[in-house]
């Protein structure tokens, strides 16, 4: 277990939580915990939480005295607070409050409603030590409630206290005694013997009465610590751990997977595995309802995209966890093959189909465990899952290329091209375009099922899965543009990719007299914006002649529209070559209302997906990686690879009043797709760009974010979210490195990263230098690999 020296200036997020892994995080009730080692009100290391936003704070802390000297601010301690150990759902911490005394602190997470704690005081002194502790509590309760007070049950004093539905009680092991001041604490006297280490114990429990809270305080207070502990310990070998030489790239890998293992909650009755949340803070996971109904969308289901940047965090850790996830996708499908795209542990369920990744992330975690048996369940199922995305309810035009049923279904809720709800969005009806990200999907989706079924030896699905990938990969081919040296969207029913235009604009009711005869046929956007709550009854008759020259006048009315507080858009059903005019009613004069031709040469990040998916040739991914994703002026930034391309009129590199943030799941998937074309170099430049990021971000704010600025130094979005973790398994493929058991793994002799790299895994060390590697067997067996060729290495067990 690796040992860190990390002071409060460099410790990144110390959010602690149940472990899924160990017990079964409570969906209804999680109380989740922070970890301060600076700061707060008072100053102290302190365990703080709202207990879901039911209290306006909890704080648990320390204070110690000696003779006439008291201390809780670690501002006045002799040593500062240090971070030795941290996992999901438990934290180690050493400090000396005074020259004579030396405390490792010990923080752990049992459940969902228990919190433990040891205090390990050691005398540095060569004399007898009389010394006093203080654990203090400070409980901002909910309107009504009570703060923590001295409460005896069974002849044992504790601090008890009332805040909603919950009633937390503190107890300390040894006799403790209530000392009611500013801040109510119990108090313990220890004599301390020079040389000697004696633990002090204590428990906290938030359950609906205090007496059942005391029974789960004292009960946790009395668990074994050190097998417990030496249980966590061994649990926790299995994350990766990874030395650069830099403290700060190697405490970001090992927090990611922290954060990454600690997103799990349940099982509960509506998912058979945990499943994970997006953002596992202090402020969420208490459902007043008791089903999860009023969960935010954090924490509402799992969908197949966070899935995959997800899983190669947790795979080599935690291989049950990924397993689950992709288990619990099978659980709600339908016999039609349907599976929702985001169903929850609350029983929720978005009613979309998932995006069709499930098969891809099945591969990858069999890639990983080579467990036959899961890829066999999970087989039959995938398969009828792909079949889903062909019917005629998502391949509206019959043609084999299915569209998307919604803008937020794709993933990319931003979209500068699709997103209904920003000014600067266009708007267009996605249901109305073919996209190369959801061909890349499928594409990718019907190559991992073809790699199962011969595995598997099902020989029989494998022709019709192949004829799928050869019309995907023609459907593609079709959608690029040499002009631009990138994918483009496609109308769905003339397949033609036109610029768009602005026709006019007006106020209320108007009419536009276009009187244009167009190159191609197009489509007509419109967006209406106004004043939330104003009333409207749209209708826009839309004159003019199709392809075939008759004449038309296509009416689009009120349930047409998408509403969104006070953006309306709509898209004409049909596609003009040219248009008479254009006549806007049903608005007050409130409104403002821009009519256009639909746009379908924008550019973003997910036009560039059909490289992951590996759709292209090398001569075009040559291409496509030089002249659009390289290039600094279209997509390639200081930070990362941009959502949206810094060319296209939506890009905002803040994010805020356009598109331009750095997707940490987007850039995961084309340091991929580099890799896999042979771009390793630039690959790792991108990883370093984004560690870059990353790090910036948590030196100012000490927690992940779910989005990056491409060019400065910060981030936006939620915090520790997961999709802003370090993307563990690109840098892992950078290097040449893919694990498959502690004796079986692929390496390559090479290192792309200008300096050293150490990674450990179950006991199996790998040093990466410039031209080859050394593997450190647990036996201390010795073995080198040189050239840039994977080579499997296995090592019988002894």
């Amino acid at each position: 277990m690796r040992n860190w020296s990390l002071s409060p200036q460099s410790v990144l997020s110390l959010r602690l939580a149940a472990d899924a892994r160990v017990s079964t995080p409570d969906y209804m009730d999680d109380q989740i915990w922070e970890l301060s080692l600076e700061g707060g009100e008072p100053a102290s290391v302190a365990l703080q939480t709202t207990y879901g936003l039911r209290a306006r704070g909890m704080r648990i802390f320390p204070g110690f005295s000696l003779g006439e000297a008291v201390v809780s601010d670690p501002g006045q301690f002799y040593s500062g607070p240090v971070l030795q150990h941290i996992f999901p759902n438990y934290a180690s911490i050493l400090f000396a409050p005074f020259q004579e005394l030396e405390v490792r602190a010990e923080f752990w997470i049992v459940d969902s409603h228990t919190v433990a704690g040891r205090f390990g005081l050691s005398n540095l002194s060569g004399d007898m030590l009389q010394l006093q502790m203080r654990l203090f509590s400070l409980l901002v309760p909910a309107e009504g409630g009570e703060r923590m007070s001295a409460w005896h049950h069974m002849g044992v004093a504790s601090l008890a206290g009332r805040t909603e539905n919950l009633a937390p009680v503190i107890f300390i092991m040894g006799g403790a005694q209530v000392e009611q001041t500013v801040y109510p604490s119990l108090v313990l006297n220890r004599a301390l013997p020079p040389g000697e280490m004696k633990s002090i114990l204590w428990a906290h429990a938030g359950q609906k009465d205090s007496v059942s809270s005391f029974e789960a305080a004292r009960a946790a207070a009395s668990r074994p610590w050190e097998a417990e502990i030496a249980k966590l310990e061994l649990l926790n070998e299995s994350m990766i751990d990874i030395e650069t030489g830099e403290e700060e790239w190697d405490a970001a890998f090992q927090f990611s997977q922290k954060v990454a293992i600690g997103s799990f909650v349940g099982p509960t009755r509506a998912l058979p595995n945990p499943s994970f949340v997006l953002s596992r803070n202090p402020d969420r996971g208490c459902s007043r309802r008791g089903d999860g109904s009023d969960h935010n969308w954090q924490w509402d289901g799992q969908t197949a995209m966070h899935a995959a940047f997800l899983l190669p965090l947790v795979i080599h850790s935690a291989p049950e966890l990924a397993k689950g996830v992709v288990r619990n996708f099978l659980s709600v499908q339908k016999p039609n093959g349907f599976i929702d795209w985001k169903p929850g542990l609350g029983g929720q369920r978005n009613g979309a189909l998932a995006q069709p990744l499930i098969a891809t992330l099945a591969w990858k975690v069999y890639e990983h465990t080579q467990d036959r048996q899961f890829l066999r369940d999970v087989f039959p199922g995938l398969l009828e899952f792909i079949k889903m995305w062909f019917t005629p309810e998502h391949d509206r035009d019959g043609d084999g290329f299915p569209e998307w049923d919604h803008t937020l279904q794709m993933g990319f809720d931003d979209c500068p091209s699709f997103v209904p709800w920003r000014l600067w969005g266009q708007g267009l009806d996605i249901t109305k375009v073919e996209t190369p990200d959801l061909a890349s999907y499928l594409y990718r989706e019907c190559q991992s099922l073809i790699r199962a079924a011969k595995e598997l030896h099902l020989d029989e699905h494998i022709p019709p899965l192949e004829e799928r990938v050869g019309s995907i990969q023609k459907f593609v081919d079709g959608m690029w543009s040499d002009e631009g040296s990138l994918y483009r969207y496609r109308d769905r029913d003339v397949h033609h990719s036109p610029k768009g235009e602005k026709l006019g604009s007006g106020s209320g009711e108007f009419s536009i007299p276009v009187e244009r005869t167009f190159p191609g046929p197009v489509r007509i956007v419109i967006q209406s914006m106004g004043q939330e709550g104003l009333k409207h009854s749209a209708k826009v008759f839309i004159h003019g002649r199709g392809g075939q020259g008759r004449h038309r006048v296509e009416q689009l009315r009120e349930k047409h529209f998408q509403w969104f507080s006070n953006i309306g858009t709509a898209t004409s059903e049909k596609s003009y070559v040219e248009i008479e005019r254009i006549e806007v009613s049903g608005f007050s004069n409130e409104f403002e209302t821009i009519v256009s031709t639909a746009d379908f040469a924008r550019e973003d990040v997910s036009l560039l997906l059909p490289l992951w998916a590996g759709i292209p040739d090398l001569e075009r991914a040559e291409i496509l990686v030089r002249e659009t994703i390289l290039n600094p002026e279209r997509f390639w930034r200081p930070f990362g690879i941009s959502s949206c391309s810094s060319m296209d009129p939506a890009y905002e590199a803040a994010n805020n009043e356009g598109a331009g943030g750095v997707w940490m799941y987007a850039n995961m998937l084309l340091g991929e797709a580099l890799l896999a074309y042979g771009f390793r170099i630039e690959a790792a430049g991108l990883f370093q760009n984004l560690m870059q990021a990353i790090l910036l971000t948590l030196r100012r704010e000490k927690a992940f974010r779910e989005i990056y600025h491409p060019d400065f130094s910060k981030g936006s979005g939620e915090r520790d979210h997961i999709c802003g973790l370090v993307p563990l398994g690109l840098f892992l493929a950078c290097l040449g490195i893919h694990f498959i058991k502690p004796n079986e793994f692929v390496l390559r002799g090479d290192n792309p990263f200008p300096w050293p790299v150490t990674v450990r895994w179950k006991g199996i060390e790998i040093r990466c230098f410039e031209e080859h590697k050394e593997v450190i067997f647990p036996n201390g067996e010795q073995l080198e690999i040189v050239g840039s060729e994977p080579r499997l290495i296995k090592k019988s067990v002894e």
